[in-house]
């Protein structure tokens, strides 16, 4: 007979010549046991049902799984039914048959529900009258005959829950094990997480790099861009005029800062300001007029800019429009 069916924790111990720490586990197992076994007991009481609540979930699932299925089998040979159909007016009603069916068939389910819920709470309503009657009945009579016995039944279920307690409570050596196998798990689990990050770090960081050499290689293929001539520059701002005229009602408002954002996205007059692109528009015989409105996202702004009316004074004729949608480099069309 070992040691633990002799409800001890462990063998005496051969190394230690008192065996002190022996006896003060052994004092302290009819407590550490009862502690240590309660929960693998409730666990090994409740494991029935435990095991009924997930057979139940289990038919649960598989009965909703098969009901999805006759749903989808039955709507897809409803569409293959409703697309033989070569009638319209036979297809609205076959349509509305359908609907007619599935609401009359939740009625009928949600009428189940209630009648069910009723039934079960009428069931319920007798069973707590029953044990009312019988409580306000009987419960004197039973108190009287089984009060002697109250302590001495309470104190033996007391016992055989220790002693079962003691039972199932494992042993030190059990334990270690235990928490050696969760440490384990937590280890394992850290490590993969870990893994995972880095894993996810490494391909942002190759991301970031194949983005970072894709944009130089874009950068050293892609020509820098000139510097507009002065005629270049008349003619795009007479472009730009011309564009903006086919929207605004042929009035061809540009301001000159927005003028000057378009130019600089296309990589030309980088780090200049409206007052050095300003004296440039003027080398190019083209100067802004001192103020021009246009309305962007419902807000008017009032700035430096071109018109029709004012290139037609300044050319001596009608601001052309671009000869190829290429070289298009009207501003954002103002709302």
């Amino acid at each position: 007979m070992t040691m633990k069916t002799m409800l001890f924790p462990t063998a005496p111990p051969a190394t230690d010549p008192d065996k002190r720490y022996w006896w003060i586990s052994i004092a302290l197992w009819p407590i550490t046991g009862a502690i240590t076994g309660t929960p693998p007991l409730v666990a090994k009481l409740t494991a029935p049902q435990r095991k009924k609540r997930a057979q139940a979930a289990d038919l649960r699932a598989q009965q909703e799984e098969l009901a999805a299925k006759a749903a989808a089998a039955a709507e897809d040979a409803f569409q293959e039914k409703l697309q033989g159909e070569t009638d319209p007016a036979k297809r609205a009603t076959m349509v509305e048959a359908r609907h007619a069916a599935q609401v009359a068939a939740r009625q009928v389910q949600q009428e189940q529900a209630k009648a069910n819920g009723k039934a079960f709470r009428s069931k319920l309503g007798d069973q707590a009258g029953a044990a009312a009657l019988m409580l306000v009945v009987g419960g004197p009579l039973i108190w009287s005959l089984a009060r002697p016995w109250i302590p001495i039944g309470a104190e033996l279920v007391a016992a055989a829950w220790w002693l079962a307690a003691l039972i199932h409570a494992p042993t030190p050596a059990d334990m270690a094990a235990t928490m050696a196998a969760a440490a384990k798990r937590q280890r394992r689990a850290d490590t993969e997480e870990s893994d995972t990050e880095e894993s996810e770090d490494d391909q942002e960081e190759l991301d970031d790099d194949q983005a970072d050499d894709d944009q130089a290689d874009e950068d050293d293929s892609a020509p820098a861009p000139q510097p507009l001539t002065p005629a270049e520059l008349a003619t795009t701002i007479e472009q730009m005029v011309a564009i903006r005229a086919t929207t605004d009602g042929g009035a061809g408002n540009v301001l000159l800062p927005e003028a000057l954002a378009t130019l600089q996205h296309c990589g030309h007059y980088q780090g200049s300001d409206a007052r050095g692109f300003g004296a440039a528009v003027r080398a190019a015989g083209i100067p802004p007029k001192k103020a021009v409105s246009v309305v962007i996202k419902g807000e008017r702004k009032t700035s430096p800019g071109w018109s029709v009316s004012h290139l037609r004074d300044l050319l001596g004729r009608a601001p052309s429009l671009p000869p190829r949608p290429a070289v298009d480099h009207t501003p954002a069309q103002a709302a």
